[in-house]
């Protein structure tokens, strides 16, 4: 494997997420408090910052409260909240990490309401990209108020932080690199990371300069350009306004959004999840389940893959 040539023993750059975390001491005890004294909060920030990072923390370090994780992404019309907590509602020291709280649909956003009300959970934290809480019911919106945790982006000292870290002190970068990965990465944590994996793949076995650093991001950069159109639409695509979505028994909130998107044109895995704020993991790891449905197919198998409806899945919605 190419990161035996590095002397690490695993990739250190897996852009999953890792509770090894450096740059979020103020929000680990943010969160800690409002867990402590039995509030909701939102956690925000784009994807690749470190929310799912950060709720794993939680559910891995604290260990005087009932810890539930739960992403909403994959959950379908029928999943039941009360009966996921079931086992922890006698106990008054529940806590939910809701994760990917904007594909929550009305049932379990009243759910979530029922539970909360009725004193079966004692803190919240909802997880999502915006602060947006429009969908959630008045009395969830004042319990937040203005307990707000937004994740910003990685300055290149954090950014030298988190490579020595995840490297164990093998390092090939020097600062002049890790600052110029930072600024190719839109300071991003994820896409730092990625990056990373990238440069030490194509640059095995020979020698790490900063020339030849820079030529492979600008190389990189080239080849997203070409392969992408450039996206200045809102969450959904130009022509399907919300009125027009279609409700789709049987698939997740988010299963439905990337059907509705696909429904309009076909779309990348990396265009779906900027329309989306989602990452581009979560947005495959989708596509793939609608793939197995037989409802969205690879159109196009040459990097990056265009995905699109199924024939027959597509003339049922017609």
């Amino acid at each position: 494997m190419w990161y035996r040539s590095y002397n690490w023993s695993k990739n250190p750059f897996n852009a999953k997420f890792n509770t090894l975390l450096v740059g979020f001491d103020k929000q680990k005890q943010l969160l800690a408090d409002y867990i402590s004294s039995g509030d909701l909060c939102i956690l925000t920030g784009e994807a690749g910052t470190g929310k799912t990072s950060l709720l794993k923390w939680l559910q891995k370090t604290v260990k005087s409260h009932n810890i539930k994780y739960l992403s909403a992404e994959g959950l379908d019309e029928y999943f039941n909240l009360k009966k996921f907590t079931r086992s922890l509602i006698r106990q008054k020291k529940t806590v939910l990490l809701l994760d990917e709280a904007q594909f929550c649909d009305e049932t379990l956003r009243i759910q979530l309401k029922t539970l909360w009300d009725g004193g079966h959970i004692k803190s919240a934290i909802i997880a999502q990209p915006n602060a947006e809480l429009a969908n959630f019911s008045p009395s969830i919106q004042s319990r937040i108020g203005n307990r707000v945790i937004k994740l910003k982006k990685m300055n290149p000292e954090t950014a030298k932080e988190l490579i020595e870290l995840r490297t164990g002190g093998y390092n090939p970068f020097t600062d002049e690199m890790i600052e110029e990965i930072a600024k190719a990465s839109d300071k991003n944590p994820r896409r730092i990371l990625e990056n990373c994996e990238s440069i030490c793949i194509a640059l095995k076995g020979k020698e790490m300069t900063l020339e030849g650093l820079k030529e492979l991001l600008e190389q990189k950069k080239r080849e997203t350009l070409m392969n992408l159109e450039v996206l200045d639409e809102p969450t959904m695509p130009s022509g399907l306004s919300p009125r027009k979505k279609k409700h789709l028994k049987g698939f997740s909130p988010m299963q439905q959004e990337l059907l509705n998107i696909l429904f309009e044109s076909d779309r990348t895995a990396k265009q779906l999840a900027k329309i989306l704020n989602s990452s581009e993991g979560s947005v495959g790891k989708q596509l793939s389940n609608l793939v197995e449905q037989n409802s969205v197919t690879v159109i196009n198998h040459r990097r990056p893959k265009l995905y699109g409806l199924q024939s027959n899945f597509k003339s049922k919605l017609l």
